[in-house]
């Protein structure tokens, strides 16, 4: 009898220290992805882009891509050629469980629309300070509707104010980082910056100070939206894939196939008029405005410019590299649902922002921008490593 207690007790803890190693290499990863995505997304806003893509045309392509990724998830899962994938496909997409798979459908997708437009609003440090507020979300969302135990570090989490926890921690260790940043970028610019400012002030009228702290406001309730977003819809696929009445890839294709008619219902009505009217490319090619050769979708025009027509105007290497990164980072999402927790991918962010950070300084190109972190960088990274240890024994 005492063997057998023994032989239990040694295969579940055999059984934990796996678990445990898959959800380490599971979060490596969302956390290699979200570093990629950061890098892609500061590439992209150092250079000059003609014809700049649309915005819902990104969040469609990339549900098209993780419905195609799940097709093969399911044929090499399931060992199945076109006949039972087909077959697949109809048991999932054709059975009353896909409406459960369509409140956290929507909320990714509402989530996906929102961050575009908040970031056209708001700057980056702006953005990455608040987005983090996500986490607390999440550990709410958690409670109310896993029933999770949540305890006393994790509720403080959701009092930032007097808190302690790993929500807290992780939240004031991106505001120093990030203000850090922008503190050496302010000294660097000197006082030209000043007179610079003093010269722009000078030009903008009220009206136009009124229309930028409206849209300001409108960039800030659109991340809080989006936070909210995130914890419901992560802790309702978590929910989901726990369930294990179905597979992951069969998850997967559900979600993606609701979330593309959803993407794809809202690209066309909020931005027809521009897929079929297309923008207009300058003579001078660069990496971000190199045009797609797509017969169907474009349209010779007359005078220098070619205007472009179609979902793909205006994409690049790096805007195509950005959407793949944006489908695997969602499909790995669910990967970290079922073997870990929703709370738990949050941290990724600001491990990347981080990561982004070291990375843009020490292999800058420009020798001067080559130099140690500032105290108060490191005094924030510290805090988010903290948050993620208080975490992992809370």
């Amino acid at each position: 009898m005492a063997a057998q207690s023994k032989a239990a007790s040694s295969a579940q803890s055999k059984a934990a220290a796996s678990s445990a190693v898959v959800s380490g290499g599971l979060f490596a990863g969302y956390v290699a992805i979200q570093l990629s995505t950061l890098l892609l997304a500061s590439a992209a806003q150092q250079r000059d882009v003609q014809t700049r893509h649309v915005d819902s045309t990104a969040v469609t392509l990339s549900e098209l891509v993780k419905l195609l990724i799940s097709l093969v998830g399911i044929a090499a899962t399931e060992r199945v050629m076109l006949r039972g994938l087909l077959r697949a496909v109809r048991q999932s997409l054709l059975t009353p469980s896909l409406l459960r798979v369509a409140l956290p459908a929507l909320l990714y997708t509402v989530q996906n629309n929102v961050i575009y437009s908040s970031l056209a609003r708001v700057d980056a440090v702006t953005f990455q300070i608040t987005y983090q507020l996500k986490l607390a979300a999440s550990v709410l969302a958690s409670r109310l509707l896993l029933g999770k135990p949540v305890s006393v570090v994790l509720v403080l989490t959701l009092l930032p104010a007097v808190s302690a926890g790993p929500g807290f921690f992780s939240f004031l260790g991106v505001v120093l980082v990030q203000l850090s940043l922008r503190a050496e970028d302010e000294a660097a610019l000197g006082g030209g910056a000043e007179d610079e400012q003093d010269e722009q002030a000078e030009l903008l009228d009220e009206v136009a100070k009124g229309e930028r702290r409206r849209s300001r406001a409108i960039g800030i309730c659109g991340v809080l939206a989006a936070c909210g977003c995130s914890g419901l819809a992560g802790a309702a696929m978590e929910a989901l894939l726990k369930e294990e009445r179905s597979s992951l890839p069969r998850r997967n294709l559900q979600v993606s196939a609701v979330s593309l008619l959803l993407a794809t219902a809202h690209m066309l009505s909020s931005d027809a008029q521009r897929l079929w009217r297309g923008g207009t490319r300058c003579e001078g090619l660069s990496l971000s405005s190199t045009p797609t050769r797509f017969p169907l979708l474009e349209q010779q025009g007359s005078g220098g410019g070619v205007p472009w027509l179609g979902l793909l105007q205006g994409y690049s290497p790096l805007t195509y590299a950005m959407v793949c990164f944006d489908s695997t980072g969602g499909l790995l999402v669910s990967l970290l649902l079922k073997h870990a927790s929703n709370s738990l991918k949050n941290f990724a962010s600001p491990l990347g922002i981080i990561l982004n950070c070291l990375i843009a300084r020490y292999y800058s190109a420009d020798p001067a921008s080559r130099k140690p972190p500032p105290r108060q960088f490191l005094l924030g990274t510290a805090l988010v490593l903290l948050a993620l240890g208080t975490y992992s024994v809370a």
